[in-house]
């Protein structure tokens, strides 16, 4: 490692363990994604992929689900993410997680040696995965999450995390591996084999959320930005009512005040003082 690098890496480290707590919460979903200002266009862009989908993607998803017995399914599936375990160790290094960046090193290590690339043992061993990728890399390192957005044929995302993805894309160093054993042509393959892989798992585990749903894209959009929250933070979500139980109520405001005044005592009331008795009459003479 160049001298320049170890530097740098030390500062990542410290900018990762800088960030957290208050500052993560008000990033990693910020009410402009919730707003969704782009909602017109995205929503365009969200019917031609699912036109696409349903079209050509989903079509041939069905024949090799068809075609492929699931083991080997299931097979193909693990080697891409073991490929995938470099990316998520890089990032939880520069996140400053250390326990997870030694998690996904066993992972590569036990499931490349005992798994032949194929099988996830490390999982049965308890060690499951634990994916970090540049954009909760670049929330940690407090960058607001920005606009929610739909990205043509990939699906939701933020203005963050398309950033994220696509560094991760660029800089995933399988592709250096794969672009010094495979030619460009098997690399094509290789793309198209794990783009109908990667749509055939959506069948098995989130399809069935559109079923039925009244508006399907309101259905993604709340159902993503509530998993990209839990992600950021790991699963370990921050308790949003301990923070108010401590604090005082708030005072009325004035327009309460002015709408609702409080009753004003009124005096007690004084008994009135008790008739004088009328005297007999008199009888006449």
């Amino acid at each position: 490692m160049s001298r320049v690098a170890l530097p740098l890496l030390a500062a990542l480290l410290l900018s990762a363990c800088a960030h957290g707590g208050e500052k993560l919460d008000r990033v990693a979903i910020t009410d402009t994604a919730r707003a969704d200002p782009w909602e017109k266009t995205n929503r365009k862009i969200y019917g031609v992929s699912m036109a696409l989908d349903r079209a050509v993607l989903r079509p041939v998803t069905d024949v090799y689900r068809f075609a492929m017995p699931e083991a080997p399914r299931r097979g193909i599936s693990n080697a891409y993410d073991l490929f995938q375990e470099p990316t998520y160790l890089a990032n939880a290094v520069a996140q400053g997680k250390i326990k997870s960046a030694f998690r996904a090193l066993d992972r590569i290590m036990i499931n490349t040696v005992l798994g032949l690339g194929v099988a996830d043992h490390a999982t049965g061993m308890g060690l499951d995965v634990q994916k970090h990728d540049f954009g909760q890399t670049l929330a940690v390192w407090n960058v607001p999450s920005g606009p929610y957005v739909m990205l043509p044929f990939l699906g939701p995302s933020t203005a963050r995390d398309s950033v994220g993805f696509f560094v991760d894309f660029i800089l995933d160093p399988m592709d250096y591996v794969e672009g010094r054993v495979l030619a460009p042509d098997e690399q094509i393959v290789k793309l198209g084999i794990r783009l109908v892989d990667t749509r055939a798992s959506l069948r098995d585990n989130g399809e069935q959320l559109l079923v039925g749903a009244a508006d399907p894209y309101a259905t993604v959009r709340s159902a993503w930005l509530q998993n990209r929250r839990y992600e950021i933070f790991d699963g370990n979500l921050p308790d949003e009512t301990d923070d108010s139980e401590d604090l005082p109520p708030l005072p009325p405001l004035p327009d309460e005040q002015a709408a609702d005044p409080a009753p004003a005592e009124t005096p007690a009331e004084t008994p009135e003082p008790a008739a004088e008795p009328t005297p007999p009459a008199q009888p006449q003479s």
